[in-house]
């Protein structure tokens, strides 16, 4: 039992409920963070591709401006072909600058487009006749930066490339962190589980088990609950209630041996009495006086019969509460109680069946025998001259059924719900059998309820059938 719960079941409850909420709600908080990270990087790594696509293409554009430009001027020698050449660059310079700061690269290929651009430009800004002679010079010029456009729009697209992959290795990252977080949540919600188990799922069945146990009217062992302080301190009270009744059972036994003993002294003498008058000892009897002697002898026999019935009930119920459990085989049993009343049933000329398979629970072989006993017994008394009475045994569902079934007259409706009263004996008893005591079907109720079972009269006929139900392994 754990010790270490100093603590209410309520403020531990309360306490997994946080951690576990905890837990949940900062994996949920990390996960939407993580989706808005990558949704943002997403959306730059978007823009930034869709800024870099366009001034690439913008630059290509400006680029053969400037080219058409400069051929036109040294053809027409119109000045306005110059200035439209300068307005290219302009816009070229703009698109360029915009590559560069969207992609973030420092490559040495910026600066040569720039200064290629100005030599080409600083031959235009000559007359006309300087511009035609390095015209060769100027279209040399014009051709590299066609090379250095091809070049920057090659470092554009490994510029995207690298993006997309750091996106996607970031993806990947955060998809394993968010793995090792929900293994990790998971670890700790299989600790909370089983912390949970041992410090108040167990006391709790333990609780369970022991109310059962008192109900059961098994008082032997005593009554300990670990967990949290509540629990502990309920375990405490069971075990009082326990002891009381153990006290209360205890007392009530030695009151019924006190008064049995105490009638037992009289009523021998008076039984002695009886005999002695009946014997003619004080003189003959007159045939009505000897009438008066034989009803007084049979009623203080009835009477003796009684206090012994008594007392060897509740030493039965005594022994119900103290089963010595172990290994059994039930049709073993079955077996051994139909050979020890072999002579009573070979008596009647009846004919006893076992039938069903070796089932094996844990139970007290002696009680058990006691139990199958006396329903054999009950039906060997109702049964019929040259009748049967069957026998049987299954498992099923993790129970074990016994049945003992006979060919008597059975049991009147009236009398079912009393069948199994200490000292109740049915309207329908055998003329030509000894009258019983009316506690066989009470030891069998004490004794099947003491394993954890039940028994029940079926409602199928001819005859009676009982049945009894016992788990498999009961503890």
């Amino acid at each position: 039992m754990l010790k270490f719960f100093p603590q209410s079941l309520g403020f531990w409850s309360a306490t997994l409920f946080l951690i576990t909420v905890l837990l949940l709600g900062g994996t949920s908080v990390n996960a939407l963070w993580m989706m808005e990270h990558l949704g943002q990087q997403s959306r730059s790594t978007s823009q930034s591709a869709a800024t870099l696509t366009e001034q690439a293409q913008r630059l290509q554009e400006r680029s053969l401006a400037m080219e058409r430009s400069a051929r036109q001027f040294l053809i027409l020698n119109d000045p306005s072909f110059r200035d439209r050449y300068m307005d290219a660059w302009k816009e070229a310079q703009t698109a360029l600058r915009a590559i560069k700061v969207a992609s973030g690269s420092q490559a040495p290929v910026f600066n040569e487009w720039l200064e290629t651009a100005e030599t080409a430009g600083s031959v235009l800004a000559r007359s006309f006749d300087e511009a035609q002679l390095q015209q060769h010079y100027l279209f040399a010029q014009l051709e590299h930066l066609r090379e250095l456009n091809d070049e920057i729009v090659q470092d554009t697209r490994n510029g995207i490339a690298s993006r997309n992959d750091s996106f996607l290795q970031e993806l990947d990252r955060q998809r394993t962190l968010l793995l090792w977080q929900l293994i990790t949540v998971g670890a700790i919600a299989l600790l909370l589980i089983i912390a949970w188990n041992l410090g108040f799922a167990r006391p709790l069945r333990r609780v369970a088990a022991a109310i059962h146990q008192l109900g059961e009217n098994r008082l032997a062992d005593p009554v300990v609950i670990g967990g949290p302080g509540d629990l502990r301190q309920l375990g405490v009270q069971l075990d009082w209630l326990r002891r009381r009744l153990l006290s209360s059972d205890e007392e009530k036994t030695r009151v019924l041996q006190h008064v049995s003993h105490e009638l037992k002294t009289p009523l021998a003498a008076l039984r002695e009495g009886v005999a002695l008058l009946d014997e003619g000892i004080i003189g003959p009897l007159e045939p009505r006086q000897r009438e008066i002697t034989g009803i007084l002898q049979q009623n203080v026999l009835t009477l003796q019969t009684r206090i012994e019935d008594l007392l060897r009930y509740q030493t039965i119920a005594w022994q119900a509460r103290r089963l010595t459990r172990a290994s059994t085989d039930v049709r073993t049993v079955i077996e051994s109680a139909v050979e020890n009343q072999k002579l009573q049933w070979q008596a009647r000329n009846l004919q006893v069946t076992v039938a069903g398979p070796n089932a094996v629970i844990t139970a007290d072989a002696e009680k058990l025998g006691m139990v199958v006993g006396n329903l054999l017994s009950n039906a060997i008394r109702f049964s019929p001259e040259n009748g049967t009475v069957a026998l049987s045994c299954m498992q099923a569902d993790g129970t074990t059924l016994i049945e003992c079934a006979d060919e008597g007259p059975g049991v009147p409706i009236a009398e079912i719900p009393r069948i199994f009263d200490p000292f109740y004996r049915g309207g329908g008893q055998p003329p030509s059998a000894t009258p019983g005591h009316g506690i066989g079907l009470s030891i069998v109720r004490e004794l099947v309820e003491a394993h954890g079972g039940a028994v029940e009269l079926l409602a199928t006929g001819p005859g009676a059938r009982f049945r009894i139900t016992l788990p498999d392994d009961h503890h």
